[in-house]
């Protein structure tokens, strides 16, 4: 896809730059806005360097921290 190619262009780990980015939370966020979780990490296969960025976001410490301790609900 356009979105792996262009994150396979900046080495850095991030979508863009050399650091956190909105759009990388902006892109976890949209992998987290299915349902069908399955589907999407098999979709994600396809892509390493979009999974590699989502874990990134997911490991970050302060997100880490919010995911963990974020209150219950349906969304």
């Amino acid at each position: 896809t356009a979105f792996e190619k262009q994150a396979n262009q900046n080495k850095s780990g991030y979508f863009m730059g050399s650091s956190l980015s909105l759009f990388d939370i902006q892109l976890y966020n949209l992998i987290h806005f299915f349902d069908d979780q399955e589907s999407v990490q098999k979709a994600l296969a396809d892509c390493p360097n979009l999974k590699a960025i989502h874990d990134k976001v997911e490991q970050t410490p302060a997100i880490k921290k919010w995911l963990a301790e974020r209150p219950e609900t349906m969304f």
